[in-house]
């Protein structure tokens, strides 16, 4: 699993189940909801320093460009291998590209 999900996870974890256990309490919803809030977001920073700079690797590596290891070919180089190149396009599509004429 990515980095990126797991931390997802975790987050979520750490808030559900204090609001959880705090409604059963019979606290008020948005007690419960600030109280688990301020506990994800405190235990996240304390004990996930690791796993939150993993997650931030991941997703750089994604906005990078770079794919995972083990991961699949790209949708765009799936496609462009089934048409047999690439598609140009000539600026026709572009709204603006009579006005720069």
């Amino acid at each position: 699993m990515a980095p990126s999900m797991r931390y997802l996870i975790v987050r979520a974890l750490l808030f559900i189940v204090p609001f959880a256990v705090l409604m059963i309490a019979k606290v008020p919803w948005w007690l419960s909801m600030i109280v688990a809030l301020v506990f994800a977001f405190a235990a996240s920073i304390v004990f996930f320093s690791q796993l939150r700079d993993a997650a931030a690797a991941d997703v750089q590596r994604m906005r990078e460009g770079r794919r995972r290891a083990g991961a699949g070919p790209d949708d765009a180089d799936v496609e462009d291998a089934a048409l047999g190149e690439p598609e140009v396009t000539d600026g026709t599509d572009d709204p603006d590209a009579s006005a720069r004429r």
